[in-house]
Parts: C-alpha cells; structure tokens; sequence
C-alpha cells in the first residue's frame, strides 16, 4: 500500500523538456515510488487533482530566513510555504549563521538583524544543521552556503584590510572545512563593507576551493549601478580562470543611468555560457529591492568601518562633500521607503523625499542623518529597477527565479515594519503574471527555472523534478486562480491558487492553512 496517490494531475515534472501530462503520482516513506495510471493501486491518503497543475516543489535559491532570524522565530515559514517553496537554501550574500570563529561573524549578522535577539548555540556548520534537525523541526527543507564575510570577520574581527598570508591559510582552511561538513558551497557580499576590500586574488584563492569540493560560489556583486558591469566582468573572471559553478546573486541594473547596462549584462553572461562556463544567475519578479539603508551611500565608504563611517558623516565639510556625491548619481527618492527603523515606526512608509521636504533638507542628507541615527541598520524598500529588464532576466535561459527574502506570517505585520513583497509572493507572481498573463516563458520551461535547475545548480541529486527516486516535494496548484496579493504597501498577504503544498512526501499545508503537527521538512547537506 502506498502512503499518498495523487490522482489526475496535470504534472510538469520540472525538467523542463517534457510537456504536460496527466499522470497519477505515488508516495511511499517520503519518494515518489510510481508515476502513471495507478487506478488499481489504493493508498493510505489520496488527493484528487483532477484539472490542477502538478509540479516539483519550488526551490528557493537565494533565501534569508537564516540570517533575517525567521528561520527559529516562526519555523512554519508560512509566507514561503503558502507559495509553494519546499526547499530554501540559506547562507547568501556573504553572511551565514556558521561557522563561528569570532566575535566578528556573529557581528556579521547586524545589517539582517537586532543581535540582542539571537542566541547562538553552535560552532560549526555541521553543529548548526544538527542544531536545527533536533531543536527546531521545519515544515521545509533548508540547506546552507557558507559566507565570505562570515568567515572573513570572524579572523579579522573589525579590521578592514587586505588579509595577510597566514590569515589566508585559515580562510581557505574554514571554507574547506565548511563545505566538507556539509555547506553547499560559499557566498560572497561583495557589496558590503567588510568584503568590499577582498581582493580578486582572495576571492580567486577560495574559488579554487570550492571547484575542489565540488560546492557553488554565488557573487553578490560589487556594485549594481555605474559599476554593474566591472563587477559582473570580475566575477566572470573568477569563473574562466578557476573554471567554478557560479551563480551571480539578484542580478539587476539599479537606478536608470545604470538601465541601459543591463542588456550589455545579459550579453556577458550568454557569452560566457557559450565558452562552456558554468554560469547562471537569480532574479526575483519586482522591479524594487529591500537593500540596508548604508548601501545607499557612496560605493567607497562601504570600504570604511562602521564607526569610521559614522565619524565621516559627522564631519561637515566631508558631509557635503558625499552630498556632492550622492546627487550626481541622480537617484529618484521619492521611489525609496522607509521599510524598518530602529528609531521610529513613524519613519516606516515614508519616502525620503518626503521626510526631506518636512525637514526642509536636501534627500541625501536625510539618507545621511538616518544611517547615523541608526547606528548602521535600517532598511529601505527600493523602486529603482527597469521592468523590461525584470522581464528580460526572467525569460533568459540561464535565469533561476528567487525570492531573495525571508518566511513570514501575516501576523507579522503588527511589527509596524514593511518587508518586500517577494516574502509572500515571489512564485505565484512569476506564475500568474510573467508565464500566465504575459506568456515570456512555456509552463515546462518556467517550470524548470523554479524546480530542475535550480536543484542541479545547487546539486540537490534526488529534488527538483517529479521521478522515481526522487523525494516527494510537490505542489497541487489551479492556474485558473494562481495570483499574487502582496504589494509594496500591504506585502504581509498569502497568494491565491496553491491547493497543496507536501514536503517529503506529507502534505503540510492545504489551501492556505497549515495541517497540524506536520514537520517534515529535512535539513539538506551537500554530498560529493
């Protein structure tokens, strides 16, 4: 007798070459045992998904329920779950919640959240997988990268230099050790101020490393405006010469002097594949961020420690002359929002337009007065992305669509904060508005760049597509009623059309609501 038969389904198995077919799907102990008509066969549950689409579980990518603290807060990771994610990999951007070998990598956790708020009862990455498969069960799967910047603060605390020889050794050493006890490969966030210093050599050096061992190497690039495409250059570079399984982190072109770059990004990338490099890259379906407030300042004070920042705000003369500065890069304020404040819930919601026309100030230096407020944290919802190159992304073959944000629940919204939208609705958006409404994509293809591809790129062996063998993540959806809800200013909203969500071969959440007891997510670990 079989655990589970889902009958009469629509299914796209994830692979992104096959077309969609009617098909019974059968589960035992959590793996897809049989796959066909199974009219004679009898189970201990069934689900009837006669005129539903069936489909592989969705793979997140790019996910920060890990650093952003969601992860133990609210392990049902309802906004996630109620889109259809079955697998979230953690880690990105630089900033993973392992290893810990120093003040310095718990420091690197502050611009994702209130340090005061987090206990630590790990060491190493492989103490944090059994921490989390014995203390707090999940209803998803999750897996890890391990962060440059982790590992990079962790040995040389705040010190912001290039690294010496033997602090080298131990770099390659911890990210070697990390990748050996399971991580599946190392982020880097090469944006922010702790990593922007790393030299191309370094970031080469543990490159090499992880072709070694067989992990991925993301790039959260260096810069996403005027220097979009030195920073996309640099990291294809990585790629050529060490010949490792990139993927570049969120790709887009921000503000629109930096618009036009963008087309000439795709055109990088499409070469690169064409010399047979291993390259892909993530996109999330908005055409706004969620960046830290500090990115917002001049890419060369990312290079500066906090407090030597926050001395040179505090400096009149060198304050107008970053001023000076931020107003040629010409940004539109009144398209960035106050999305949390450690000062104000008041500053949520509000332009910085806005608050400088109340203040009868300049944006800039709102944007200046605001990071010195608050110590460095604080984040903005960003309305500076080209829609068309949102859609170009997406439709491009080497495109893995992300959420790059973080589970939720509704209630969340008594916070007072805003999160981005792509916390609640990143899958059924692609789905319902670029596959359905705009047609860029075949279903079997949109499919694939949510589940198959994914899975390879991150070598997730037995995921990803719907085959014998392999684990019974799937979801049940309608394509008739598939529809995002979030928006920029009511983000905390389920979509509409996931039927069922079953995660290792249990169906943990029907029609937007959670079955009781039901965690039967598993903690990944890269092999081989």
């Amino acid at each position: 007798m079989l655990d589970l038969i889902i009958r009469g389904g629509k299914v796209v198995d994830g692979g992104g070459k096959t077309p969609l077919q009617v098909n019974d799907i059968g589960v035992k102990d959590g793996e897809i045992t049989a796959l066909g008509n199974l009219e004679n066969e009898i189970a201990k549950n069934e689900i009837k998904a006669d005129g539903k689409i069936v489909t592989p579980g969705f793979i997140d990518l790019n996910n920060h329920s890990d650093t952003n603290w969601t992860l133990f807060q609210n392990p049902d990771q309802e906004s996630l779950l109620f889109q259809g994610i079955t697998t979230i990999i953690g880690g990105n951007c630089g900033s993973s919640l392992a290893p810990i070998i120093g003040e310095g990598s718990i420091k690197s956790l502050r611009k994702w959240t209130n340090l005061q708020n987090i206990q630590i009862d790990w060491d190493r990455v492989s103490e944090l997988l059994l921490f989390i498969q014995d203390n707090r069960p999940l209803r998803l799967n999750f897996g890890t990268l391990v962060g440059h910047a982790t590992l990079r603060r962790g040995i040389l605390e705040e010190n912001i230099r290039p690294i010496k020889r033997e602090e080298m050794e131990t770099l390659k050493y911890e990210t070697e050790k990390s990748l050996k006890e399971g991580a599946f490969g190392l982020s880097t966030g090469l944006a922010y101020t702790h990593a922007k210093i790393a030299t191309q050599d370094e970031i080469m050096a543990l490159a090499k490393i992880v072709v070694k061992n067989n992990g991925i190497f993301t790039v959260h690039l260096r810069g996403e405006q005027e220097d979009l495409i030195s920073s996309l250059e640099e990291a294809i570079a990585i790629a050529e010469e060490t010949g490792v399984n990139l993927e570049v982190s969120h790709l887009k072109a921000v503000g629109k002097i930096a618009w036009q770059k963008f087309n000439q990004a795709l055109h990088l990338i499409g070469k690169a594949r064409e010399r047979q490099l291993n390259i892909n890259f993530d996109v999330y379906p908005y055409n706004f961020s969620n960046p830290v407030l500090y990115t917002l300042l001049p890419s060369r004070l990312t290079e500066y420690n906090k407090e030597l920042v926050l001395e040179t705000l505090r400096d009149q003369r060198k304050r107008k002359e970053i001023i000076a500065e931020m107003q040629e890069n010409s940004l539109n304020y009144s398209q960035i929002v106050v999305a949390s404040s450690p000062l104000s819930k008041l500053l949520v919601r509000k332009n910085i337009a806005e608050i400088a026309y109340s203040r009868n100030v300049s944006p800039e230096e709102v944007v200046l007065d605001l990071v010195l407020a608050s110590d460095y944290q604080g984040t903005v919802l960003v309305k500076l992305l080209s829609e068309k190159n949102v859609t170009d992304a997406l439709s491009n073959e080497a495109a893995i669509v992300c959420s790059d944000g973080a589970g939720y629940k509704k209630e969340d919204a008594a916070s007072g904060n805003l999160v981005h939208a792509r916390c609640f609705g990143t899958f059924p958006r692609f789905l319902a508005r670029y596959v359905k409404k705009r047609e860029i994509l075949s279903l079997p293809n949109a499919i694939n760049k949510i589940t198959g591809l994914p899975a390879k790129k991150i070598g997730l062996k037995d995921r990803g597509e719907i085959k014998k063998g392999y684990r019974a993540d799937i979801v049940i959806w309608d394509w008739d009623k598939i529809l995002d809800t979030a928006t920029l200013e009511r983000p905390f909203s389920y979509p509409e059309g996931i039927e069922y969500v079953i995660v290792n071969g249990e169906i943990t959440a029907e029609r937007g609501v959670l079955i009781p007891g039901v965690r039967s997510g598993e903690v990944l670990k890269k092999t081989g």
